[in-house]
């Protein structure tokens, strides 16, 4: 089994590399392997709805190779998003937004999680504009004991917050258990839905 694991911060060893570090720790203890993506300070561009993943099968910008790839090797999805200004970092929203559009085969069916951090408020409104994408490439979205939060502004004092700690690590063996009941079920044949054919509406149609 491998957990990819996905640090949405421009702080490289911040307080969301402390976080999934605690996620690290439980997975590796139970015998999973784990792989990381940092979307670190580069530039990432926003979706230009040009269309072009619908033939070509991949996004026309070539940023997103590196974690297409490590997704699509990957058994089950963490990823850790720091709140700024009320919401998370526009450069993880931009990857999420192409990555779920373009290369919704690499990660549909697979349990994803959604930690944050932050240093006082807000950090609701994060996880949940990063979570929202799974939900439309059919992910089970892996919850824990409590909202998987930890208050810190830096790596050192995220690690003084207990009960955030202890809900990374209740994410981590959930995401574990998950995942290991999915491969079970798919070594005795029972695999994930199969998609009816896309329905759409036509709301100004039915006005």
């Amino acid at each position: 089994m491998k957990i990819l694991l996905i640090n949405g911060s421009p702080h490289i060893n911040g307080a969301t590399k402390r976080a999934l570090d605690e996620c690290e720790g439980v997975l590796t203890g139970l015998g999973a392997k784990t792989e990381h993506f940092s979307i670190g300070t580069a530039s990432r561009h926003s979706c230009t709805a040009c269309g072009r993943c619908k033939t070509d099968q991949k996004c026309v910008f070539d940023d997103l190779y590196e974690i297409r790839s490590k997704a699509e090797r990957a058994d089950g999805i963490i990823i850790g998003v720091p709140t700024h200004y009320a919401g998370a970092p526009g450069n993880i929203l931009s990857v999420l937004s192409r990555l779920t559009f373009s290369a919704a085969g690499c990660i549909e069916y697979k349990p994803v999680s959604v930690i944050g951090t932050g240093r006082r408020g807000c950090l609701s409104s994060a996880i949940d504009e990063v979570r929202k994408y799974f939900s439309f490439v059919s992910c089970p979205i892996v919850s824990g004991r409590y909202p998987p939060i930890i208050y810190a502004s830096d790596y050192e004092s995220a690690g003084f917050d207990a009960e955030g700690l202890q809900n990374m690590r209740s994410v981590a063996e959930n995401m574990y258990w998950l995942a290991s009941v999915i491969e079970i079920a798919k070594k005795n044949g029972v695999s994930h839905p199969l998609p009816e054919q896309k329905i759409k509406t036509d709301i100004p149609g039915l006005l």
